[in-house]
């Protein structure tokens, strides 16, 4: 716990503290190329990937996560105790999806010599999560884009991620985020966001047609929002459930990365979770699959709101995944052809958001 004595640090004693954090971290990431830090046998060169919120180490056999000290304010990793709760939180997450591919939590310890060791002895520098190392090769989005993803992989998905949803959590609090008012709250975000991209990514004719069509079918179906809420169908979904976030492995699906820093974002609906793959499906051009895995899901639930909430949903994580495209597209270090493939999937995105408001 940050004592007051902590939170009341003066300006430039607080920046020379999160540079120090970074530093310990880059100093990890030197220490952790090297294969003596693991006590396991490497026999390649360690991998490094770093994302704006991890770095993850691939050994070959053994992949090993850890967070940036980094506060976002959506998130806040900026504490040792911090990394380790979301690592712990994380862990008891993705277990209950995938457990064959989530181990433990392990420390980073500095032995006297100053060098760093996965469990080791001394001082514990950072927490990370080691996770069974998978192909690359085998992500479902780079299946996809080879079209080897089959009815019969979407299918297992289906009951996947239907028997996680038989056990996640929900609560009052966690209901909150997918009530009619949660929703609403989502929705008027995502056109506020994006109001600065009408004409340049996103038509102004377009941006208008799906706002109305989202506030009308709210404004329409506050019973339904309700219902949703009575029935306990909000739940503590995965939150980033797309074919980037799914190995398939000799035919079956591992699904990996659920959400925990940020309630927000793994709070929802189910259909809302389901809606994600299957706009995902959409958009790589595999309508067949999507309506598959959204089939599979229906026969296994019984829920009789899918269909009447699906467009809607749809059309939501579209436009979501479009509004995320534009915000990288700001990037000034990005490269023109690099910008360009990201702008195109944008447009397609919100292509995709019209399409399924059209619908509803």
């Amino acid at each position: 716990m940050e004592t007051e004595q902590e939170n009341n640090i003066p300006e430039n004693q607080e920046i020379k503290k999160e540079l120090t954090s970074m530093q310990i971290t880059e100093e990890i990431v030197s220490e952790l190329i090297k294969p003596n830090a693991y006590n396991h046998e490497i026999n390649m060169p360690v991998k490094v990937i770093r994302t704006a919120v991890s770095i993850v180490f691939l050994t070959g056999s053994y992949a090993y996560k850890i967070c940036k000290p980094v506060n976002f304010g959506y998130l806040d990793f900026s504490t040792l105790e911090k990394r380790k709760k979301s690592c712990t939180d994380e862990l008891e997450l993705n277990k209950l999806i995938s457990p064959e591919l989530y181990v433990n939590i392990i420390t980073i310890n500095k032995a006297e010599n100053g060098e760093l060791f996965v469990n080791g002895e001394g001082e514990i520098v950072e927490y990370a999560i080691k996770m069974k190392q998978v192909d690359n090769n085998q992500i479902m989005s780079s299946l996809l884009s080879k079209d080897e993803v089959t009815s019969e992989h979407v299918k297992k998905l289906a009951n996947i991620i239907y028997d996680y949803h038989k056990v996640a959590k929900t609560s009052p609090e966690i209901s909150e985020y997918g009530s009619l008012s949660g929703v609403k709250l989502n929705c008027d975000e995502n056109f506020e966001q994006t109001d600065k991209y009408k004409e340049k990514i996103i038509s102004y004719e377009d941006f208008n047609v799906i706002k109305e069509k989202v506030n009308k079918f709210i404004s329409e179906n506050k019973e339904l929002f309700e219902k949703r809420v009575i029935e306990n169908k909000i739940k503590h979904c995965h939150g980033d459930f797309h074919s980037g976030n799914v190995f398939i492995v000799n035919g079956e699906p591992i699904i990996f990365d659920a959400i925990v820093f940020n309630k927000r974002f793994p709070c929802s609906d189910i259909i809302a979770e389901i809606a994600f793959m299957a706009m995902d499906l959409d958009y790589h051009g595999k309508h067949n699959l999507a309506e598959e895995f959204i089939a599979t899901y229906c026969h296994l639930s019984q829920d009789e709101d899918i269909y009447k909430l699906l467009n809607f949903y749809l059309s939501y994580r579209a436009y979501v995944r479009g509004k995320v495209n534009c915000f990288i597209s700001d990037d000034s270090k990005l490269d023109e052809n690099t910008r360009n493939d990201i702008l195109f999937g944008a447009k397609k995105y919100f292509n995709l958001a019209k399409k399924y408001a059209e619908k509803f």
